[in-house]
């Protein structure tokens, strides 16, 4: 796919009248930032849901959006809408109800005053295994799942716990969130089992029950509340990784291919297209959906009416992605799956196509109290968790985590799981190196598993450590090597190595756990 025209956006809590007073001070919009323009119009129709309302945007160098609007309540209508080049801008809007047509509106996009946000997120052109950001800034995921994150402070505006939640999950580097649009019930928790079980939500995307849903018309109050949500995650830079279906949590969806399908997936591009930090999914368990040809008719209408162009991939599916029947369709692979074949598999979906593959669901983190403490079938320790996340990297892959409290619908954000600790020991090593250069190279050593950007970066893992031999034939100049321990972080002088074929012992002091030998050519004076 086309990734350089993908741009993105921030959700503004300021509205824009339509009708500026002739000494009103020029609108200024920060790049990447969405703003809402906010329409009203005392036309009562018989579904506001229904009425046709879009805005052209032209811009700068012959930018061009055509962007969808949205019913959010009161008589409003608006349009979602983030700048991605400076300078001058007018908006135009179209309807087939007269009050909101031909409305124009002139602003200005301004640089960008958001550290945290780099613009839309791309597959790297000329390392098209990884991940960019539209400034060129490099993006390492470190997932976290927690698919019912916006049922939490569902009476509560201000979001406290929320916000401490994401602030907690920052600190220990995680960077996009897997979230569902909407998920009812767990099978394996039904019901409200306590005070933490947060299935069934109070919040339902649509009027009506999920029993008997109105496909046709929205519940404002869901979505304004996740509207807010994805503020949150915006503010920190955090990639919302938005499943748009999910097909084993007791969800009623729209039938296939009916309006009311059509205008489910429209709702959700006019509403959070515009954020930077979006990227589609177009189903949880995706492979619960027989229907190949719809699936493959779903990701080709999300195309056609996502202006932005945002990525796109697909959750587990494993048949359809190997059948190649998402060849060209979608943007990176989302791959399910907890083996003792991690390593092989990941190298495998790499070779499939030139497209960055991620494991998003390798393992599930136990509870404090052991392996059987556990919200759903089964968990593991942290430790072997920790092990297949690195497992998958050293394949080129990448990751998501799981905590057996926080992936689904009950969700305890206070407790803080070993395994955070883990996966920042992890992120803090990965950003460390040059990854996106870095290639799968396992014949280089003779256990284990080993990345290497030749004569430059060299990255060895051992679940065990034992002693192994490097080839090292590939470099010009002696390189300073460390050993590394994946669980404590801690760093270790490895002395120097010269060209050859290299016989090495990991030091006894890090015991026969898991180690990393890192090799790094040495900066000239």
């Amino acid at each position: 796919m086309n990734n350089l025209n993908r741009f993105a956006g921030f959700l503004s809590i300021f509205y824009l009248l339509v009708i500026l007073p002739a000494n009103a001070a020029v609108l200024n919009i920060p790049k990447w930032q969405p703003y809402d323009f906010e329409f009203k119009s005392p036309v009562t129709a018989d579904n506001p849901y229904k009425v046709t309302f879009w805005a052209e945007f032209r811009g700068p160098k012959g930018a061009k959006l055509i962007l969808p609007g949205f019913y959010d309540g009161n008589g409003t209508w608006k349009v979602r809408f983030s700048p991605m080049v400076e300078g001058s801008w007018l908006l135009t809007t179209h309807a087939d109800v007269i009050d909101l047509s031909d409305k124009k509106i002139q602003f200005i996009c301004t640089k960008n005053v958001n550290k945290k946000i780099h613009g839309a997120l791309l597959v790297e052109p000329n390392n098209t295994h990884h991940f960019v950001y539209e400034d060129g800034t490099h993006w390492f995921p470190d997932g976290y799942e927690c698919n019912w994150l916006w049922a939490l402070d569902e009476n509560n505006n201000k979001l406290p716990v929320i916000n401490s939640f994401l602030d907690k999950l920052t600190s220990y580097g995680f960077n996009f969130i897997l979230i569902n649009a909407y998920a009812y019930d767990t099978f394996w928790r039904p019901g409200k089992t306590a005070a933490d079980d947060y299935g069934p939500s109070a919040l339902y995307p649509w009027e009506g029950i999920n029993d008997k849903p109105d496909f046709s018309r929205f519940n404002i109050a869901y979505w304004q509340h996740f509207d807010k949500m994805m503020y949150a995650l915006y503010q920190r830079g955090i990639i919302a990784h938005l499943y748009l279906k999910v097909y084993n949590k007791k969800v009623n969806w729209p039938l296939n291919n009916t309006a009311e399908d059509d205008m489910y997936y429209k709702w959700i591009i006019a509403r959070y297209a515009a954020y930077p930090n979006i990227t589609w999914d177009l189903a949880k368990e995706a492979n619960n959906e027989k229907s190949v040809d719809y699936k493959v008719g779903r990701l080709k209408y999300i195309r056609s009416i996502d202006p932005y162009q945002r990525l796109l991939t697909v959750h587990t599916d494993i048949k359809t992605y190997d059948s190649g029947a998402y060849n060209g369709l979608v943007d990176y692979r989302s791959h399910q799956e907890q083996s003792d074949h991690l390593h092989a598999t990941t190298l495998k979906q790499l070779a499939q196509n030139n497209w960055p593959v991620m494991n998003v669901e390798s393992g599930y983190e136990q509870g404090p109290n052991g392996a059987n403490d556990k919200t759903y079938s089964h968990a593991e320790s942290a430790e072997e968790d920790a092990l297949r996340i690195w497992e998958i990297q050293m394949a080129g892959g990448y990751n998501a985590y799981y905590y057996t409290y926080t992936a689904w619908d009950v969700i305890r954000p206070d407790e803080t799981p070993p395994g955070y600790s883990y996966l920042k020991t992890f992120n803090n090593f990965f950003t460390k190196t040059q990854y996106w250069l870095l290639k799968p190279s396992d014949t280089l050593t003779s256990a284990g598993y080993c990345l290497a950007n030749k004569g430059k970066e060299y990255v060895v893992f051992q679940k065990a450590a034992v002693p192994f031999t490097l080839n090292l034939t590939g470099i010009d100049k002696p390189m300073k090597a460390q050993w590394f321990q994946p669980y404590t972080g801690k760093y270790m002088d490895a002395g120097i190595f010269k060209k050859g074929m290299v016989d090495i012992t990991p030091p006894a002091s890090f015991g026969n756990g898991p180690i990393v030998l890192y090799i790094k050519a040495r900066e000239s004076n």
